[in-house]
Order: structure tokens, then C-alpha cells, then sequence
């Protein structure tokens, strides 16, 4: 009974993503038919003269996501590292429950933190830089302080504490043995730490980094708040731009024509495939690293 009951849910899980991609592969087919393949690479973003193209959304989806990762990387590792072998437990128990909760806050409360807060100090800096370099149109338009820079910090923050999480549920399940053996041959603990935990939990980081990335790359709330909402391609990262989920989040209750449906549709088409290959590829790589 228990393994009828299994195979049901799982099948029924599987069915209802191939569902989602059915669905969407016949509510954008409008767009498809209009536009065909160059809707990925054509810039104009038009509803007036009903000329659609995703290359703007799909740039600043992924440079808002790779640039949150790198971002975040370096301060997550820190962050594990810490509280795997150096922090007591008196110390690692609060912290490791504050990461937790800052994790499950919802998106719109970093979104308004980004407004009020980080953007000001992007605008800031945007002027700093532009006065620096000798720009007059950074000087300028760094009193709003919006675009690929702020949702990119914003998002570096957002995935922080589930990238710092997974990693250290990875470096918890290191073999102490190795740990004592290699103390016991005289390293130091930063030597055994670079040489024998960091190395053996490699592949579980690289897949809980390319999770983390996914979920950088499907957020849209927060996004949506600082970004600035540009439907250009965006030339530097002070430019206001836009990614596929917060474009659909701004113009879907505006769209009225069926192409322009079409166009939002093929957005979330292009979003979900590539988050179903990021997950895909995070699944490979953290089996990889199970079976190390």
C-alpha cells in the first residue's frame, strides 16, 4: 500500500511539471508563431507596435543571478566554515538560528529593506563613481540609485543564508577521522580545513551554489522593487534594467492583446526551462558528491 501510495505521488509530481510545460507551450504559442526563435536574441520590448523580444530579460536574469552568486560565495564559505570549526556551540547555535530565520523571511520585506535602505547607498556610491571616473551621467543618475547593481547586492543577501546552510550541512558530515588524521600528521586547522574538508565536500558546494543560484534567478518580488524596471539592455550595472519574473510581475495585468499575452508567457517558458536545467544540474552534482 505505502509503495502504490509512493509511486502515485511521484508520478503525480512528474506529471504536473510536464502539465506546467504543456501549458505554457500552448499559452505562448501566439508569440512562437510571430517571432519563432529570434524572440530570444531580438532587444525591442514595444507593446504599442506589438514588437517583442527577450534578450533584455534573459541579460538581466542572469547577470543579477551570476553576479548575486559571486557576491555571496566567498561570504557564505566564510560564514560555514566558521560555524563548523571554530565557532563553540553556544556561539554556532544562535547564529545557525538566525540564518535560518532571515532565510524564511518573506521576499517583499528584503524588497522594501532594498528600497529604502540599499538603494540610497547604491545611489551614493553611483555618484561617488561617476565623479570619480569623470561621468556626468552617473553623477546624475545616481540620485535614484536603482538598477542591475541593487538587485544584484539585494539578491547576494536574499540567497546568503541558504547557500551558507547548505554548505554547512556538507562540511557537518566531513568524516572526523580525516579531520584527526590530518591534525594528528600536523597540520593546522586552516590546513585541514583547505586540504581535506573543503576538498571532499567540493562537489556538494558547487551544487548547493547552483542551487542557490536558482533560487536567485526566479526572484521576483524584491527584484522587481530595486531593478529600476528598464526594458533596454542595460549597458553598465547602474542601468535601470528588468528580469523574465519581474517583467511578467509588472506587465501581465497590462497585457490585453493576445500576442502580448503570448510574449509574457514565452518569458515564464524561458524562465522555467532554465531553472529546470540549474536544479537538474544542482541534483547531478550533489549525487556526485554523496557517492565521493
Amino acid at each position: 500500500m505505502f509503495t502504490a501510495a509512493s509511486l502515485v505521488a511521484a508520478v503525480a509530481l512528474v506529471a504536473t511539471i510536464v502539465l506546467f510545460l504543456v501549458q505554457l507551450l500552448i499559452t505562448s504559442r501566439t508569440s512562437r508563431a510571430a517571432f519563432g526563435l529570434p524572440f530570444l536574441w531580438h532587444s525591442e520590448w514595444n507593446p504599442v507596435t506589438e514588437k517583442f523580444g527577450a534578450l533584455p530579460m534573459i541579460v538581466g536574469t542572469l547577470v543579477t543571478g551570476f553576479g548575486a552568486l559571486l557576491i555571496s560565495t566567498p561570504f557564505a564559505l566564510g560564514i560555514a566554515i566558521f560555524l563548523a570549526d571554530y565557532a563553540g556551540r553556544k556561539v554556532a547555535e544562535p547564529i545557525k538560528y538566525l540564518i535560518g530565520l532571515l532565510g524564511g523571511l518573506p521576499s517583499v520585506i528584503f524588497g522594501l529593506w532594498g528600497l529604502f535602505v540599499l538603494v540610497p547607498l547604491v545611489g551614493k556610491f553611483e555618484v561617488w563613481f561617476g565623479k570619480l571616473v569623470g561621468s556626468k551621467a552617473l553623477v546624475a543618475s545616481g540620485t535614484t540609485g536603482v538598477g542591475l547593481l541593487a538587485a544584484i547586492l539585494l539578491l547576494a543577501i536574499m540567497i546568503l543564508p541558504f547557500s551558507a546552510s547548505l554548505i554547512l550541512e556538507a562540511l557537518l558530515v566531513v568524516p572526523t577521522e580525516l579531520k584527526e588524521g590530518a591534525l594528528a600528521l600536523g597540520a593546522t586547522k586552516w590546513d585541514t580545513i583547505q586540504n581535506v574538508e573543503l576538498p571532499y565536500v567540493r562537489r556538494s558546494t558547487v551544487g548547493a551554489l547552483v542551487l542557490s543560484l536558482g533560487r536567485a534567478l526566479g526572484e521576483t518580488m524584491a527584484v522587481t522593487m530595486v531593478i529600476g524596471n528598464g526594458m533596454k539592455m542595460p549597458t553598465s550595472l547602474f542601468d535601470p534594467a528588468n528580469t523574465l519574473a519581474s517583467a511578467i510581475a509588472n506587465q501581465f495585468l497590462e497585457a490585453t492583446s493576445p500576442i502580448y499575452i503570448g510574449s509574457l508567457i514565452q518569458l515564464a517558458l524561458i524562465l522555467f526551462v532554465i531553472a529546470i536545467i540549474i536544479n537538474v544540474l544542482a541534483r547531478i552534482i550533489l549525487r556526485r558528491g554523496i557517492q565521493q
